[in-house]
């Protein structure tokens, strides 16, 4: 492989954050640093492709991805597409409102055209303790909508925990 010039090396992580402040980050967050951390990276700018490989964590602010591969695609230097994949590829946010948002699956994919997130293959959205889980799960990020599509069992689980109310808390406790 041709040694890669410093200008082409600036470019992907340049376009990576372009996707992740398009996408996966908060509102508030999509001005903050991002960091690209992996075992070893292959950046093909003429192609617009860049690959991590190796225990990769993306972080931004509350942000953070964990996945054995993360492929980002930028062809003439616009994001089309970013992939997570590994045994389990694992997505970490807060809310604007300090909630813990989690998800994983063994292959996510940021479509930033149609700003989509697609979660195929055990595939698993959770938040305290309300969980999604399908084999395939897409999440409308303008629209704010989720499909959950089943996978072997032929179903989609869904878990809704009721909200605890000041009559169900143990004496002498408050919610």
């Amino acid at each position: 492989m041709p040694p890669i010039s410093l200008s082409k090396l600036l470019t992907i992580p340049c376009l990576t954050a372009a996707l992740l402040t398009g996408g996966w980050a908060g509102a508030m967050e999509r001005n903050l640093p991002i960091r690209i951390q992996s075992d070893t990276a292959v950046l093909d700018d003429q192609r617009g492709v860049s690959v991590y490989r190796g225990n990769v964590v993306v972080t931004q602010g509350e942000l953070e991805i964990r996945s054995d591969i993360l492929t980002v695609y930028t062809p003439g230097r616009a994001l089309q597409r970013m992939e997570a994949e590994g045994s389990l590829a694992q997505l970490r946010t807060v809310t604007e409102d300090g909630r813990e948002v989690r998800a994983e699956a063994r292959h996510m994919e940021y479509q930033a055209a149609e700003r989509r997130m697609v979660l195929t293959r055990e595939a698993r959205i959770w938040q305290a303790q309300d969980e999604f889980r399908g084999e395939r799960i897409v999440y409308d990020l303008d629209k704010e909508t989720l499909d959950a599509v089943a996978g072997e069992s032929g179903r989609v689980e869904v878990i809704l925990t009721p909200a605890e109310s000041p009559r169900d808390a143990p004496a002498g406790e408050t919610p």
